[in-house]
């Protein structure tokens, strides 16, 4: 899929805004992003003022920086367990359903194979502790997930390479 090419921009969606660096992370991969002509949009990017309705205001405008971009990067590193951040993966979804470009990254090995090495897989191959199947597609996240991806990467820089193909640059 190619877009217009008046739109160079990506929104990095992934768990990095809860990391004690997030704002250098967010610098250094926007700065990256720029390197290819590419404007980077950080979910910490936006001001937002402490309050009762502050949950609500970082939605919308997480929202607002998903529909302006023309493709989203989004980090699928295991977050709190052998499965993507769901804030990220909410976004992936919401990005699809807009018909925005999905490259994920950051996940290594399966689904499976992540949920073996947390301890969450029974004696009984494919089960969990409480009988319940694990999902074994090969793929790196639930298929749900993947589905909606146009691609899936392991680093960032790959994601970034492929950005810029996606947006012809």
């Amino acid at each position: 899929m190619k877009l217009p090419s008046q739109n160079k921009s990506a929104y990095l969606a992934g768990p990095d805004v809860f990391f004690p660096d997030s704002k250098s992370i967010g610098e250094v991969k926007k700065a990256k992003l720029l390197e290819f002509g590419i404007t980077g949009h950080f979910p910490s990017d936006n001001e937002i003022a402490p309050g009762p309705g502050m949950a609500h205001a970082i939605f919308l405008q997480n929202v607002a920086l998903i529909e302006k971009s023309a493709i989203v990067l989004a980090n699928i590193v295991p977050f709190r367990g052998p499965s993507a951040d769901p804030g990220t993966v909410w976004e992936i979804g919401y990005a699809y359903a807009k018909g925005i470009p999905v490259i994920c990254y950051g996940s290594a090995g399966t689904y499976l194979e992540r949920c073996r090495a947390a301890g969450l897989e029974s004696p009984a191959q494919g089960k969990d502790h409480d009988g319940y199947a694990i999902e074994d597609f090969d793929e790196r996240e639930n298929l749900m997930i993947t589905r909606c991806a146009n691609l899936i990467v392991e680093t960032f820089a790959e994601a970034v390479s492929a950005a810029t193909r996606f947006l012809e640059l």
